[in-house]
């Protein structure tokens, strides 16, 4: 299952992240929810990296 976004960084609370978002290549627009692809967590950095359910030209 593809935790939201928006819970995903309200379960990490006040930490600092960085959120990289996947995006075809293309003219793409992305549609639905932003969903968590990967977390991965070094020392005190957080990085996650999301997409949106789908895409749309």
């Amino acid at each position: 299952m593809l935790v939201p976004e928006v819970e995903a960084r309200r379960a990490l609370g006040e930490r600092p992240i960085r959120l990289r978002v996947l995006a075809p290549y293309g003219a793409w627009t992305g549609c639905g929810r932003l969903r968590v692809l990967r977390l991965k967590m070094s020392g005190a950095e957080i990085e996650l990296v999301a997409g949106y359910e789908s895409y749309q030209r």
